[in-house]
Formats: C-alpha cells, structure tokens, sequence
C-alpha cells in the first residue's frame, strides 16, 4: 500500500462507500464480528481519527523543520534570514580577517568551521518518492551545535580584541542561538516520534490483522454466501464500491 495521505484518503473512501451500501441491505448479517455493520460504523471514524492525527503531526513535523532550518542554514524563500549560524559565522570571518591585526589564524579556523557545516544531504533510497534526499541529514543539525560552539570559544579567546558592531556576532547572542538550535533539535525529534507513532496506528487500522484489507477480504467471503457467489448482486455492488468504480 502506498503511504501518501491522499491514498489513505482513498482507500477509505472506496470502504466508506462499501459499507454504506451494505448498510442499506437487510439480509446482510454476517456472524463475524468484524464485519457486523455496528463494528464498521464504529470502525470507520476511528480511521478518520487517525488520519487527521498522522496528517496534522506530519504537518507540525515539517513546520519544527522548517524553522529549524532556518536557524542554521542559508535560505532566501520565503524571505532571506541573515541571522542564521551559517550566515553569522561567515561574517564573523570577514569581521575577524578584516578587522583584527592577528586574526589570521582564528580566520583560517572559523572559515574551516564554515565549510564543514555545509549542509549535507542523505542520499535518495532507491525508489524513494521525489523530493526525498532534498532536505539536510539530521546530522547536519547535529553537528550545527558543535560548529557554533567552537566559534563561540574562537572568539572567547580573542579576548577585548573582539568587537564587531552588530550585536549579533557577540558570545551572548551567539550563545543564545546555539541554545534555540538545541531545542529545536530536540522539538524536530518529539514531533518525528509523534509523527512516526501516529503514521504507525494509521497504517495498522488498513493493513493490520483487524485492518481495512483483512475487513474487505472478510467481507467479500461473506457475499460469496449469496446465491451466484461471485456474480451475486451483492458481491458485484460492493466489488465496485470498493473499488470506485
């Protein structure tokens, strides 16, 4: 089964519409539980629920995502942010070899600093969907901390000697950021965990042992009990409901 949300959607729309046209049969009485028409009434919102939960915690995922990667890389849409760790340590580099007489070497380590945090990009999985392997590696956030800090303690030995004009290349501001990327880390690892258990419970009520696809072969079964079997009135409705067409 393919994970998109708007299959999902599909799918249980298609099994929406089987069960309510066998709600509409009187001689549909099955003895199995699963399939009782209370148990599919009872069944069908508690998907319904669950898709808005995978959905909606996907949603935030990528949201915690997004402003994280702002705060430490380079980005110009949907506006540019200059106060990012990547485009603060670039200036501070420029600051460093421009401004200080014996900058030279502190220039050399965080320029080295700079580059090694280029963002890195997990290689696409084979038969991955498109646009997966174009967002940074969670180890390149990872590492976005240790980069900052080493900046911070370039700069802390520079001692007096370190001024710049803005504000915001200065240890305090530097220190502060570092701690916004830290948790936004760890809120981007909460909201995958939410995401991945609520992605996981979604998938179980379709293909799990009690799931949509073991419901639809049950009930199948069970219209193969009307006279015709498989080209009984009741098995070729409900074929076609299920299947949308």
């Amino acid at each position: 089964m393919a994970g998109s949300q708007r299959t999902f959607e599909a799918i249980l729309n298609r099994f929406r519409e089987g069960y309510n046209l066998i709600s509409t049969w009187l001689d549909y009485s099955p003895n199995k539980t699963l399939i009782k028409k209370a148990t599919l009434g009872v069944f069908i919102p508690s998907v319904e629920a669950a898709n808005t939960l995978a959905t909606n915690t996907e949603v935030a995922l990528g949201n915690m995502r997004t402003s994280r990667h702002r705060l430490v890389f380079k980005v110009t849409e949907p506006t540019p942010n200059p106060l990012c760790a990547e485009a603060r340590i670039g200036r501070i580099a420029t600051y460093i070899e421009g401004d200080l007489d014996d900058g030279a070497q502190a220039t050399k380590k965080v320029k080295s600093i700079l580059k090694k945090m280029q963002p890195r990009y997990d290689k696409k999985a084979e038969g991955a969907p498109r646009g997966a392997g174009q967002s940074p590696s969670e180890k390149s956030f990872a590492s976005a901390v240790g980069h900052l800090q080493e900046v911070i303690d370039i700069v802390t030995v520079l001692g007096v000697a370190y001024t710049p004009a803005d504000v915001n290349l200065k240890v305090p501001a530097l220190t502060t950021l570092m701690t916004d990327i830290k948790n936004a880390n760890k809120a981007v690892t909460e909201a995958a965990d939410a995401y991945g258990k609520a992605n996981r419970a979604r998938k179980k009520l379709y293909t799990g042992p009690d799931g949509i696809s073991t419901q639809t072969v049950a009930v199948k079964g069970y219209l193969t009990s009307f006279d015709g079997g498989k080209k009984s009135d009741h098995y070729i409705e409900y074929n076609q409901a299920i299947k949308g067409t």
